[in-house]
C-alpha cells in the first residue's frame, strides 16, 4: 500500500534504499538466537534450585516430545557450564581464604 502522497509503499520506494537495509539489519538481528535468548532471561540470575527445576522441567517435555532434544542437551551443557563457573569461583574464594588465613600471600590471577 502505497505511502500518503506517494506512489510507492516503504518497501519499494527508490529513495529509501538506504531505510530498507537498515530495517533488514534490525530483523535480521532481532531475529538471532542471542536476541532471543536475552529477550527470554532478560536479566533473570537462576539459583541452583531455579536451574534444577528448570533442567527437570526440560527433561520433561523432552521425554513427552514439546522439546526437541537438541534443544535439551543445549540446555544441559549450559547448565553444566554454569555449575563449572560457580564451583571455580567458589574454589577460588575458599583458596583465598585458607592463603589468608595461612598468611600465604598469593601471586597468581586467573582473570
Amino acid at each position: 500500500m502505497p505511502d500518503p502522497g506517494t506512489t510507492w509503499c516503504r518497501w519499494h520506494d527508490p529513495d529509501r534504499e538506504s531505510d530498507r537495509a537498515e530495517w533488514r539489519r534490525k530483523g535480521g538481528a532481532n531475529r538471532s538466537n542471542r536476541a532471543r535468548a536475552r529477550k527470554q532471561l532478560a536479566g533473570q540470575v537462576m539459583s541452583m534450585s531455579d536451574m534444577d527445576a528448570f533442567l527437570c522441567a526440560s527433561m520433561v517435555k523432552v521425554a513427552a516430545g514439546r522439546m526437541e532434544p537438541g534443544v535439551g542437551s543445549a540446555v544441559a551443557t549450559l547448565a553444566r557450564t554454569v555449575v563449572a563457573i560457580r564451583t571455580a569461583g567458589e574454589i577460588e574464594r575458599r583458596l583465598e581464604h585458607l592463603e589468608q588465613v595461612a598468611g600465604i600471600g598469593t601471586v597468581r590471577r586467573f582473570s
